[in-house]
């Protein structure tokens, strides 16, 4: 179902241009002038790129089974580990990890790895 939205008339103009206030400035600023800038921790490349590749195969997993994907990714980590298949196991509990922390890491311990 499509909802519209269409701001009340009042005569000829919308009645919410009677709310904009033309003076006020439009335009961005930092108003962090005197301020230092936080110190950011350094991270290795090669790390945010298995980070990054763990994430999107996390989405990718979240979009094919919604709320419920973290539950599908331990079901498969626990399949995996029922066949002994320890990089299958990983790479479901690396899945499950990034969608509910808790749940991999309950799973983990009872697997015992």
């Amino acid at each position: 179902m499509t909802i519209r939205f269409a701001a009340a008339m009042n005569g000829t103009t919308p009645a919410i241009a009677g709310m904009l206030c033309t003076s006020a400035p439009l335009g961005a600023a930092n108003d962090n002038a005197g301020r230092a800038r936080p110190s950011l921790r350094t991270v290795a490349v090669e790390s945010s790129i298995e980070m990054d590749a763990g994430i999107a195969e996390a989405l990718m997993h979240f979009a094919r089974h919604g709320l419920s994907a973290a539950e599908q990714a331990r079901i498969e980590a626990e399949a995996a580990h029922a066949r002994g298949d320890t990089r299958a196991r990983t790479r479901w509990l690396g899945i499950c990890h990034h969608l509910d922390r808790r749940m991999a890491a309950a799973t983990a311990r009872r697997l015992g790895t």
